[in-house]
């Protein structure tokens, strides 16, 4: 007796026409659902991070957040991002809104090299960039090189 095929062999089996509809079913039933998902769940806003030889940049993208709804503090070493954004207020009776209530709070263990002191930060366009500077002391030092000639070195030795 022949083993019967499983679900799965089935499926690999369907013509490519069945396996676009089968993925498109899919895909419309999981949209639905992380949408729903989406709307019941904080998130937190992307940032990126880079590091230059005079400190650290940090971008996060918070659209429609106003300066006085965001609050960036370091304490302990810990750098601390959060933000409340409400949906505007208008006259007249809401019909419908995809805009919601959203808060974040984003917290970053700050390197013993970095200076807590010296955070700015810079909201344009509905990006906030934190500049933090590295200590005097962690900061790259570039040391002068001399270049010498053979004849000047043995010369200096002889005068010695």
């Amino acid at each position: 007796m022949l083993p019967r095929p499983t679900t799965f062999s089935r499926i690999w089996n369907l013509s490519p026409t069945t396996l676009d509809e089968l993925r498109r079913e899919f895909d419309s039933a999981v949209g639905s659902v992380s949408g729903a998902v989406s709307r019941t769940c904080s998130s937190y806003p992307p940032l990126t991070v880079w590091e230059r030889d005079a400190g650290l940049v940090i971008e996060v993208e918070v659209p429609g957040f106003r300066q006085d709804t965001l609050d960036v503090s370091v304490e302990d070493g810990v750098l601390t991002i959060s933000g409340t954004r409400q949906p505007s207020n208008h006259d007249g009776e809401l019909k419908y809104s995809d805009h919601r209530h959203e808060e974040f709070t984003r917290s970053l263990q700050l390197a013993d090299s970095l200076d807590p002191t010296s955070v700015s930060a810079d909201l344009e366009d509905g990006v906030l960039t934190l500049s933090i500077a590295r200590r005097v002391e962690a900061q790259p030092k570039k040391v002068p090189v001399v270049i010498r000639s053979r004849t000047d070195h043995t010369s200096s030795e002889s005068e010695s």
